[in-house]
């Protein structure tokens, strides 16, 4: 398997995207940790690895507090000694115009989405550094489709998690740690959607769609393919793409 002996976290794995990708992970011999704030739905999540005969650590955690995940991650590495693989997928949405959203609203739009993919990247850096490798895959967004009336806050934020993604991949290459982003390339099939967008989107993708490219990133070894920004969609099309990952 691709994945045998690697760990890997994953925030916002109680459904979604995050969801399908611990899945993903796990059928690859990953052991996987599993982050989000409902316990029952991780529960969940962590039965059916289980049924895979694949390990699983269930830790609720809100990302936007930097206790909790500080907590998180020592947990994680008391119970597997290692994080070789993040991934930031913790996500809310809103869907608003700009001149009736609060600043309540913005701030837990860009809490969740911009700083919850910061703090837990800080909290897994010290074991990567240490041991000169890592994957940190952060979901972001298919920009030019949510450049729309009523997802300021959102589009602003998704723009955000780009440019730290890109910033870290130059900042932590030289340590063989690899950062890239990651987007279904399209709008997928999601609660979160479902409730943000409404009637808005007629065609959704599957969950899955995103999984190959983020197993193969999961998979890199050190100075791989980094600060690039991934369309799902595009991925599994052209075989190519993916190539050197392979």
């Amino acid at each position: 398997m691709a994945l045998t002996g690697q760990v890997v976290l994953v925030t916002g794995a109680s459904q979604g995207l995050g969801r399908s990708i611990a899945l993903a992970l796990a059928e690859e011999d990953a052991r996987v940790v599993l982050v989000a704030r409902d316990g029952q739905r991780l529960n969940r999540v962590a039965t059916e690895i289980e049924a895979m005969g694949r390990e699983a650590l269930v830790v609720c955690c809100d990302v936007c507090d930097s206790v909790q995940v500080t907590a998180m991650v020592a947990r994680a590495l008391g119970e597997f000694q290692q994080i070789d693989t993040v991934v930031n997928s913790a996500g809310i949405g809103l869907r608003k115009p700009a001149l009736e959203t609060t600043g309540a609203q913005w701030d837990a739009i860009f809490d969740t989405l911009v700083k919850g993919t910061f703090l837990v990247t800080q909290a897994v850096l010290p074991g990567m550094l240490a041991r000169k490798r890592g994957n940190i895959i952060n979901l972001v967004a298919p920009l030019e489709r949510i450049e729309l009336p009523g997802f300021a806050a959102y589009t602003a934020a998704k723009y955000a998690v780009v440019g730290l993604t890109k910033t870290l991949a130059k900042e932590l290459r030289r340590y063989s740690i690899n950062v890239n982003g990651l987007h279904p390339g399209g709008f997928a099939n999601t609660a979160m959607v479902q409730q943000v967008m409404g009637s808005m989107v007629q065609s959704l993708l599957d969950p899955a769609v995103i999984t190959p490219a983020a197993v193969a990133l999961a998979g890199q070894p050190g100075r791989g393919l980094t600060g690039d920004i991934i369309d799902a969609v595009a991925w599994n099309t052209d075989p190519g793409l993916g190539a050197g990952l392979q």
